[in-house]
């Protein structure tokens, strides 16, 4: 509650900022949803971007999500107790969603050099490891990849230039949601891939579609943890240029539909109500 009161306060203070684009920097939008009288989902006539209005400043993303951002979904942000991680470690973290599947689909083997960007304290980094993947992580929050570290033994970086280079794949799992620069961004993940590597990015459906079939969980899904809700068209978008698979889902895919993409294609899946947001694309081959 007390960070929520915070939130609208820093909105209220900030509610005559510029209203520009985070990606484009364009001007011209589309109201798509409000709250509070004061925050606003704006939709990018340019881009396509939908995005909160007022917006938070780089410092303090920085400084929250040390230690501050908590979820309650899964332990995703809850760091477990020794005896807690002891049986999880046994039982590969069942609860906890396993990229393995798609991995596998995407890259045609269960080997290859795996980044999770945004791992939290390294679940999925385990997960990833467990299956075969030579997979580390990279994490901002320094307490969470620390415990990573430690109880699980996983390998995980808190600065981006830490990052290994030369990777297949390079995930994140509800991350881009969260960015104040989604160009800069893709552009580290980029660096960071071979020049065939792929692209993943799992992120809540800000489609029209899901919407209309869910509109409270629609009206939930953005404002104070998501000042970004990608959508199709901005998926689409963003890597205009390069080959693409966009498809949604409710937190599972058809893996046929993952396999049957050539890589050399801008592929949109027929569903577009899903839930989930699933990007992928190899941002450095360009359309022949």
């Amino acid at each position: 509650m007390l960070q929520k009161l915070k939130y609208l306060a820093r909105s209220v203070s900030n509610f005559n900022q510029e209203k520009a684009c985070p990606y484009c920097g364009n001007k011209d939008f589309d109201k798509v949803d409000s709250k509070y009288l004061v925050t606003e989902l704006l939709g990018c006539r340019d881009c396509h971007l939908n995005h909160r209005h007022p917006k938070d400043d780089a410092k303090f993303i920085k400084e929250f999500y040390q230690s501050d951002y908590s979820v309650d979904t899964h332990m995703i942000t809850k760091l477990p107790s020794d005896e807690e991680i002891k049986e999880l470690k046994k039982t590969n973290f069942p609860k906890l969603h396993d990229f393995a599947p798609v991995t596998e689909a995407l890259l045609g083997r269960r080997s290859g050099k795996v980044v999770d960007y945004g791992c939290s304290w390294g679940y999925s980094v385990f997960k990833l490891v467990n299956a075969g993947f030579d997979a580390v992580g990279f994490e901002i929050s320094v307490p969470r990849a620390e415990y990573g570290r430690q109880k699980l033994g996983v390998d995980i970086v808190t600065e981006e230039n830490d990052i290994r280079e030369g990777n297949d794949l390079v995930q994140s799992s509800h991350v881009i949601e969260h960015l104040l620069d989604i160009g800069k961004f893709i552009e580290i993940c980029k660096s960071k891939l071979k020049e065939d590597g792929i692209f993943v990015s799992y992120c809540p459906n800000g489609s029209r579609e899901f919407q209309v079939r869910e509109p409270d969980v629609f009206h939930v899904n953005w404002g104070f943890l998501h000042p970004n809700y990608l959508d199709i068209f901005f998926a689409s978008h963003l890597f205009k240029d390069n080959p693409h698979l966009i498809l949604t889902g409710d937190w599972e895919y058809n893996l046929e539909e993952v396999r049957n993409w050539d890589g050399k294609s801008q592929t949109i899946g027929e569903k577009k109500d899903g839930e989930e947001l699933l990007i992928v694309a190899k941002p450095n081959r360009g359309i022949k």
